[in-house]
C-alpha cells in the first residue's frame, strides 16, 4: 500500500472506514489554556485553508534511519535526499513529484545521483489517481469511488498539507502545539494518530505552519517504531497561492512512459 508518507500518493482512503482506535494513554494532557490555544489554531488554520483554490511549491525532502550515516562531529546525515514540486487545486486535485534524488554511499562516503524518473510520482484529478511505479515500470490509474470524489484529498491519510478540516483532525489526531519559546514567525504542532489505520502508516507527525499565513513551512513524519523519518520543508520562494496553475494540464492523465505497462484498477468504497 502507498501511503502519504513522502506525502506520497492517497490510495488508501478506501480503507479508512474499518479505522480501529489505538491505545491513546501516551497523549499528553493538555491544560485549558493550551487546549484553547489549539481549538484557535486549528479553526484559523481551516479557515486560510478554505480560502486557498490553488498552491504549487517546490519542496526540499531528507529520509533518515537506523542506517543513517554520521558527519565528522556524529551528527546523524540523512541517507536520501530529493527535490521536487507538489501541487494542489481544491477540493480534490493534487499532485506530488519527486524530481530528482541522491542516496548515500557507505563505501565512497558520498552522495550519488539516483536515476531519473526514479522517485515517487503521483496525480490525483478527482476521479482517479494515476500512479508511476517506477521498480515495476507501471503507470498505475486507480479509479475512485462515488463517495470519494470530492474529499480524498483532504481526508486521505495524512491531511496536513491539502484542506486540513478542523473535526477532521480532533478526530483522528491528538495534538498539540510545540512551538519553541523564542520562536516567534512559525507555529509548531505535534499530531499523533487515534486509529489504527493512521498509525500503520506513521507514528507521529510534526508541521510547521508560518505563523504569517499558516500556509506549510515544513514536516516531518515519524514512521512506525519511531525510528525512522521523513523531513520536508517547503521552499517559500517557489510558493504559489491562487496563481500559476493550468488545472487541465497539471492534474490531466499523465501519458505512459515508454516500457511502462497501463494497469486500470477499481478503489473499494468505505
Amino acid at each position: 500500500m502507498l501511503i502519504f508518507l513522502g506525502l506520497g500518493c492517497p490510495e488508501s482512503f478506501s480503507q479508512q472506514g474499518s479505522a480501529q482506535p489505538i491505545n491513546s494513554n501516551q497523549a499528553p494532557a493538555l491544560s485549558p489554556e493550551q487546549q484553547a490555544a489549539l481549538e484557535q489554531l486549528l479553526i484559523a488554520w481551516e479557515a486560510r485553508n478554505a480560502k486557498v483554490t490553488t498552491w504549487s511549491c517546490s519542496f526540499y525532502k531528507w529520509q533518515y534511519n537506523a542506517w543513517s550515516p554520521a558527519d565528522a562531529s556524529g551528527e546523524r546525515l540523512a541517507f536520501s535526499e530529493s527535490t521536487g514540486e507538489i501541487k494542489y487545486a481544491a477540493p480534490d486535485k493534487g499532485l506530488f513529484h519527486v524530481k530528482s534524488s541522491k542516496q548515500w554511499n557507505p563505501e565512497k562516503r558520498i552522495y550519488d545521483a539516483r536515476p531519473a524518473n526514479s522517485g515517487e510520482h503521483w496525480v490525483c484529478n478527482g476521479t482517479s489517481i494515476y500512479e508511476f511505479r517506477h521498480s515495476e515500470r507501471q503507470l498505475r490509474e486507480t479509479k475512485l469511488p462515488p463517495e470519494m470524489r470530492g474529499r480524498a484529498i483532504s481526508e486521505g491519510p495524512l491531511p496536513f498539507v491539502f484542506g486540513a478540516k478542523a473535526d477532521t483532525l480532533k478526530k483522528r489526531y491528538s495534538m498539540r502545539i510545540i512551538t519553541p519559546a523564542a520562536v516567534t514567525d512559525q507555529i509548531w504542532l505535534e499530531a499523533s494518530p487515534k486509529f489504527q489505520v493512521d498509525a500503520a502508516n506513521f507514528s507521529k507527525v510534526e508541521l510547521i505552519l508560518r505563523a504569517k499565513d499558516l500556509m506549510p513551512f515544513a514536516i516531518q513524519i515519524f514512521k512506525p517504531g519511531g525510528q525512522d523519518r521523513d523531513v520536508y520543508q517547503f521552499d517559500p520562494r517557489t510558493s504559489l497561492i491562487d496563481r500559476g496553475l493550468d488545472l487541465i494540464r497539471d492534474f490531466s492523465r499523465p501519458l505512459t512512459p515508454l516500457g511502462y505497462t497501463f494497469i486500470e484498477e477499481q478503489a473499494s468504497g468505505n
